[in-house]
């Protein structure tokens, strides 16, 4: 049995990206973080997977290769059982055409992929306040 209250899922194709996540979170004894290298294997997870073992929120890279993030976004909204689950897009293209996308598809929030492993802590220290502590999600169905 174990002692997390959040699952957070992290979709991104940069091993190196998910390092620096993995590390930041473990700051976060509460949660629980699956990764995922590709999103096919994301989407694979989440429409096969018991309705009251969803994620709590999802960390989601726009540009990966096959299926991207927007394809993900499109998947996950059209979908009744999913489409409440917080999808926070963590990416490191900032134009205004792919920010606007990406709301547009769904995305809860879009934030800047950051530089260094102390502003990716800092980055994730506000999500996890935010979005784990602060805001309220439905109940899964």
């Amino acid at each position: 049995m174990t002692n997390k209250q959040f699952c957070i899922y992290a979709v991104d194709d940069d091993e190196d990206d998910r390092y620096l996540i993995k590390e930041a979170l473990k700051a976060y004894s509460d949660c629980a973080v699956t990764f995922f290298a590709d999103a096919e294997s994301l989407l694979a997870d989440l429409l096969n997977r018991p309705e009251e073992k969803l994620p709590a929120l999802i960390l989601l890279d726009l540009d990966m290769p096959r299926v991207d993030g927007y394809e993900v976004l499109q998947t996950l909204r059209t979908n009744l059982d999913l489409c409440f689950i917080p999808i926070l897009v963590l990416s490191a293209t900032r134009s205004e055409q792919t920010v606007r996308k990406a709301y547009q598809l769904g995305a809860n929030t879009f934030m800047s992929k950051p530089n260094s492993f102390s502003e990716m802590s800092q980055l994730l220290q506000l999500m996890h306040t935010y979005w784990l502590k602060t805001v309220h999600i439905p109940a899964n169905p």
